[in-house]
C-alpha cells in the first residue's frame, strides 16, 4: 500500500511540474514576443531563440513550483487570511526576484534585451526601470497561476479547465457513483454547540475526509450543511471498492482524532452513508453563478437511501446495483445483508438495498457482530 501510495503522489507531483514547466513556457513566449520587431521576421526570430524558451521555462517551473508547494504547506498554519494573503504576496514577490536570479545564471540561455551578463550589471539592473517591468511580468504570471490553481481547487480539480473548453454546455449522459455522507444526529449537535461551534466542527470533519478523497480518487460534488457528496466515474470507483473504502477511511481519522473531537466538541463525530450507481445527466448550469450538475434518477436514488440509514440503524447503506458491479469486479464482498425491497421516497417501484453489518469488541476481547434488529425485522 505505501507503494502505491507512492507511486499515486510521484505521478501528481509530476502532472503538477509539467504544468508548471508548460505554463512559464507560454510566459517567456510572450516575453519573447514583446521583444520583437517589426523588421524581424517572427518564425526565424522564433526558431533562433527557442532554447531560451525550453530551458527558461523548465528551470522558472521547477523554481517556482517549489516555491508555491512550500507557500500551499505553510497556508493551513497561518490563522489570519490577511495575513495568509500578506503571506502570499510577499512569496509571489520572492518567487520573481529568485527567477531572475536563476536567469542571471543561465545567462547564455536567456536572450532578453539589455540583460545583465555580468554580476556588476546585475547590481545596477536591480534599480533600472527593464528590471520593475520584468519583475512586475514574472508576479502577475505567479499570481495568475495561483489564482488558477485555487479556483481549481475549488469548483474540483480539473472542472475548471472543461469549463473554459465548454466540456459541459451541452448535457451529456454519464454514468457515476454516488456516495452521501451526513453527520448524524446532526440537529442535536447544532443545537448543544451553538451554530458557530457546530461550524467549525462541519469544517474540522470536511477537512479530516481530505486525505480519504485523495487516497481514494474520489471527486467531491458538494457539500450541502453537514452533508458530503462523493461521486467517481465507474471504473475509478470500483477499483479497489474505493467507493466504499473511502467511508472507512474517513471513519478511521475521526477516529485518530477522538480525543481533539472529544476536547474541542466534547464528542465524536458518527457520520452514515448511502451509495448508488447509475446513469445520470451532467451539464452547466446557471448564468449568474454556474455549477456543475448531475440530474437524474441515479443521485435522487442516493440520497434517499442515506436517508434510510436512522431507520434501519445503520451507518452505511448501498443499493443492490452497486453491490453487483463491486462484487463482478472485485469478488464477493462481506459484511452485507440484504434487507426487503423498500419503497424510497418519491420512487414508484422499491429498491433492494443492503446494510453494512458492523463489528463491535466484546468484554473478552473477541469480535461479534451487531445485526439483531435486521435479522428480527427480516423475520
Amino acid at each position: 500500500m505505501r507503494i502505491y501510495n507512492w507511486r499515486i503522489t510521484l505521478k501528481a507531483l509530476s502532472i503538477y511540474f509539467l504544468s508548471m514547466v508548460l505554463t512559464w513556457m507560454i510566459a517567456f513566449f510572450f516575453l519573447l514576443v514583446f521583444q520583437i520587431e517589426n523588421s524581424t521576421a517572427f518564425p526565424n526570430y522564433l526558431t533562433e531563440h527557442l532554447q531560451m524558451i525550453l530551458w527558461s521555462g523548465s528551470i522558472s517551473g521547477v523554481t517556482w513550483g517549489v516555491i508555491f508547494k512550500v507557500r500551499q504547506s505553510v497556508k493551513k498554519y497561518i490563522p489570519s487570511y490577511f495575513l495568509n494573503i500578506s503571506v502570499s504576496l510577499v512569496m509571489n514577490i520572492f518567487g520573481a526576484y529568485t527567477l531572475l536570479y536563476c536567469m542571471f545564471h543561465i545567462e547564455s540561455f536567456f536572450t532578453m534585451k539589455e540583460f545583465p551578463r555580468t554580476y556588476l550589471q546585475l547590481i545596477a539592473f536591480y534599480s533600472s526601470p527593464m528590471f520593475y517591468v520584468i519583475l512586475i511580468y514574472f508576479f502577475i504570471v505567479g499570481i495568475l497561476i495561483e489564482i488558477f490553481y485555487d479556483v481549481d481547487s475549488k469548483l474540483g480539480k480539473g472542472v475548471f479547465v472543461k469549463l473554459l473548453l465548454g466540456r459541459y454546455f451541452k448535457p451529456k449522459e454519464v454514468e457515476r457513483i454516488f456516495l452521501f455522507m451526513d453527520l448524524k444526529s446532526s440537529t442535536h449537535y447544532a443545537e448543544k454547540l451553538g451554530h458557530f461551534k457546530y461550524s467549525r466542527l462541519i469544517q474540522d470533519c470536511f477537512k479530516d475526509l481530505t486525505c480519504a478523497v485523495k487516497k481514494n480518487r474520489a471527486e467531491i460534488y458538494q457539500y450541502v450543511g453537514d452533508e458530503a457528496v462523493l461521486i467517481w466515474k465507474v471504473k475509478q470507483g470500483l477499483k479497489e471498492n474505493r467507493c466504499l473504502k473511502l467511508f472507512f477511511d474517513f471513519r478511521k481519522t475521526i477516529e485518530s482524532r477522538k480525543n481533539y473531537y472529544q476536547k474541542e466538541y466534547g464528542m465524536l463525530p458518527i457520520f452514515k452513508a448511502g451509495a448508488h450507481i447509475g446513469k445520470v445527466m451532467l451539464a452547466e448550469v446557471g448564468e449568474l453563478k454556474s455549477e456543475i450538475a448531475y440530474h437524474g434518477d441515479a443521485i435522487n436514488t442516493a440520497a434517499r437511501i442515506q436517508a434510510q440509514c436512522n431507520s434501519y440503524r445503520s451507518k452505511l447503506l448501498i443499493s443492490i446495483d452497486l453491490l453487483e458491479m463491486l462484487n463482478n469486479d472485485n469478488g464477493e464482498l462481506d459484511g452485507f445483508i440484504n434487507l426487503k425491497p423498500v419503497l424510497l421516497s418519491g420512487k414508484e417501484i422499491p429498491v433492494e438495498i443492503y446494510a453494512y453489518k458492523e463489528k463491535k469488541q466484546a468484554s473478552n476481547g473477541s469480535d461479534y457482530e451487531i445485526g439483531e434488529y435486521m435479522n428480527a425485522w427480516l423475520n
